[in-house]
């Protein structure tokens, strides 16, 4: 039914008026309905759960020696990345109004009552520390090869430094939240720019996070970034030196393959799954740049940015060849045979070793 009406939002005492439907609701769609995202929400969580529970059993159980000191590296990292997907489908589940910096959340916190200024912090947390897994990742390498004087050797060391790190993802999120914000002020600020927003803008429970031009903010994002992405530089492109321009005759071709070889497998573990975030953010840049609004292009951007989550599962199973012998075990159930191959490929071996 088209009708002008009045929405009451009785969180901040305050009536938006002269909300007129039958202008605003003209180009409507299900697919910029709170609805809609909800929905796919719920079935990429349903889908990408069960698989990251399998991952977490794969690393566990199947992680070969020549893996061993990448083990727990990978464990966090996809820890991490499980936290995010389900912030993503689950706990949050952002229903996000670009060009503006505001949102309303759909999931689990904002039913049981956890404040969105909270939420908020907790996803900008979250995605911080895939930064820190990053550095993680990337030092593991490094620490692996050794013609490196310059690496951490203690594992003490190593705690401590990651600890710092971790700490410093909490800490340089909090000046988006140290001030209160006049949210019903800020929201007219919006409201300016978006004259027509869908009916979820005026819940009581959407947050806008900046109005724009906000000085402390862009420093605080500028100084993460730059913290994750020297650190990840730094190890990486030290790693790539070591194995490519330095030679040593006490590391052997057959180590140096195996080691590129591992290095490869971490970079594109790390750098497949932040498609799902880039073409978002890239979205939301644009957006904010032309003043664009629509809902439905909003609500699909951040679904996209929800399947990280499976992307980055998807990488951990088939990039590293354990992990995808294992899945192609389960999936055809040939156990069994590929024991019997290999025996019969080690007895093969030792018998052509004798006969030599």
């Amino acid at each position: 039914m088209v009708l002008p009406y009045t929405v009451q939002i009785s969180e901040y005492s305050m009536e938006w008026l002269d909300y007129n439907e039958s202008k605003c609701r003209e180009n409507y769609t299900y697919f910029g309905s709170a609805d809609y995202l909800r929905n796919a929400y719920h079935l990429t969580a349903f889908l990408t759960i069960p698989l990251s529970l399998f991952t977490f059993y794969t690393i566990i159980k199947v992680t070969p020696k020549r893996m061993r000191s990448m083990k727990v590296p990978l464990l966090i990292a996809h820890a991490w990345s499980t936290n995010l997907d389900l912030m993503f489908t689950v706990y949050s589940a952002p229903y996000i109004f670009f060009p503006s910096a505001s949102g309303v959340p759909l999931g689990l916190l904002g039913a049981v009552g956890v404040g969105v200024k909270w939420q908020s912090y907790w996803g900008q947390v979250s995605v911080t520390m895939m930064g820190v897994n990053f550095i993680m990742l990337f030092e593991n390498r490094q620490s692996q090869i050794t013609t490196i004087k310059l690496k951490i050797k203690k594992k003490r060391t190593r705690l401590i430094y990651f600890t710092l790190n971790y700490l410093f993802a909490f800490i340089v999120m909090l000046p988006f939240y140290l001030d209160n914000t006049d949210q019903v002020e800020i929201r007219k600020i919006v409201l300016a720019r978006i004259p027509c927003p869908t009916i979820e803008f005026f819940d009581p429970k959407t947050y806008v996070l900046l109005k724009g031009g906000e000085v402390i903010p862009f420093w605080s994002i500028t100084i993460g970034f730059s913290f994750v992405i020297l650190q990840s530089f730094f190890f990486l492109f030290h790693t790539i030196y070591h194995l490519t321009i330095i030679s040593s005759a006490k590391v052997s071709a057959a180590t140096k393959n195996l080691q590129k070889k591992f290095l490869s497998s971490v970079s594109l573990q790390i750098s497949i799954p932040w498609i799902a975030i880039a073409f978002p953010v890239a979205y939301s840049m644009y957006a904010d740049k032309t003043n664009y609004y629509n809902q439905a292009y909003n609500n699909n951007a951040m679904l996209i940015m929800a399947n990280h989550g499976l992307l980055s599962t998807c990488c951990t199973l088939f990039i590293y060849k354990p992990y995808r012998d294992f899945v192609q075990q389960v999936l055809t159930g040939k156990t069994e045979d590929r024991r019997q191959s290999i025996t019969v490929g080690t007895v093969a071996s030792r018998i052509g070793s004798i006969s030599n």
